[in-house]
């Protein structure tokens, strides 16, 4: 009996294990043991297969978590949503409360006859514009095709002037005067304008006086010597006399000639040996102390070389100078102007004095 009872508690574990195996419990064991020899293997592959991480590269990784934005909590995400939504209402509700039939009242239309209106001032400004911009361009097309045209500048053949030698003035010599100017030679005989210009001062002293100035001391008004002289005609065919004052607060008062666009002799005429001014050159040579005072424009230095050629040719002595206006002036002696008086001299200022040039001849 004892060896029956033994073999019987032998055979009762696999009789369990074959129960539990067919049974669905049995499967399900089974199946949950085959995914955990699955994830244990995956696991396990997937661990060899990670790269290896240094200590900087894992120092670096957990910097950047802690330096990431951190994530908001849900409910604190949600608050803001609904917080949101209770603006988005709020803002909807004033909305639909607002009065928009005052809008249009506040709203200026512009009337379509009205801008038609501009519109087509707006193109007739630019046919306006584009009819001169034509022109122009018409214009700037000619100017091309004339500088097209100009011939090539062919400068004139250079010429030789002599070197002046200066040389003193002569004591007590006389001296025929001639303008050069606009290209022609003028015989100038500056005392007889002189004495034509102060007859007509004279006749008139008493109008041009200041009031109160003493006898001894005369000083004329400049406006009234101006005035007068302006509308008077001195002169003759050649020159025409006047008087000026150079700057207002100069006291003095100037002969000015003014010739005639006719006057003299021109370039072409001097070269004739009858013409005055060769034959008033020669007759000058016969007189003794007398020397040819040349006045030169600055548009006739070509007239006075020739002049001063045809001197020189006779042997007379040249004295000459070159005017940068185009008129003659000589001072009237003997008249004052009433002008402001000059600032009194600075008597710390360093006392200069500069000599005027001495006249030669060359």
């Amino acid at each position: 009996m004892a060896k029956k009872h033994q073999h019987e508690e032998q055979e009762l574990p696999f009789v369990a294990l074959m129960d539990t195996m067919t049974n669905v419990v049995g499967v399900l064991i089974i199946v949950l043991v085959m995914v955990g020899l699955g994830v244990a293997t995956t696991v396990t592959r997937v661990l060899s297969e990670l790269p290896p991480v240094t200590e900087a590269e894992l120092a670096a990784l957990e910097k950047e978590i802690k330096e990431a934005p951190q994530i908001e909590a849900p409910e604190i995400i949600e608050k803001k949503k609904k917080d949101a939504q209770d603006i988005i209402k709020r803002l909807t509700e004033e909305i639909a409360s607002n009065d928009l039939s005052k809008i249009p009242q506040n709203v200026k239309f512009m009337d379509l006859a009205e801008i038609q209106k501009k519109i087509t001032s707006a193109k007739a400004s630019r046919d306006a514009e584009k009819i001169k911009l034509d022109k122009l361009f018409a214009e700037v097309d000619r100017l091309k095709k004339a500088l097209d045209d100009v011939p090539v500048f062919t400068p004139p053949p250079p010429k030789y002037v002599r070197i002046p030698n200066p040389r003193p003035l002569p004591e007590g010599a006389i001296r025929e005067q001639f303008l050069i100017a606009k290209g022609r030679i003028i015989y100038l005989n500056e005392p007889q304008f002189l004495s034509a210009v102060m007859g007509e001062f004279e006749k008139n002293r008493k109008n041009f006086l200041k009031p109160g100035a003493p006898a001894d001391k005369p000083v004329y008004v400049p406006a009234k010597v101006l005035e007068y002289f302006g509308r008077a005609r001195i002169g003759d065919r050649s020159l025409a006399a006047s008087v000026e004052q150079t700057a207002p607060t100069s006291a003095a008062l100037f002969m000015k000639l003014v010739p005639s666009d006719t006057a003299g002799e021109t370039l072409a005429d001097i070269k004739n040996p009858a013409s005055l001014f060769q034959r008033a050159v020669r007759k000058i040579k016969t007189e003794p102390n007398k020397v040819i005072s040349l006045h030169v424009f600055n548009d006739s230095v070509e007239t006075y070389l020739e002049a001063r050629a045809l001197a020189d040719a006779v042997g007379v002595p040249v004295v000459w100078q070159i005017t940068g206006i185009d008129y003659h002036r000589a001072r009237l002696p003997g008249i004052v102007l009433d002008v402001p008086p000059p600032p009194p001299p600075d008597p710390n200022a360093p006392k200069s004095e500069i000599k005027p040039p001495k006249e030669q001849i060359d």
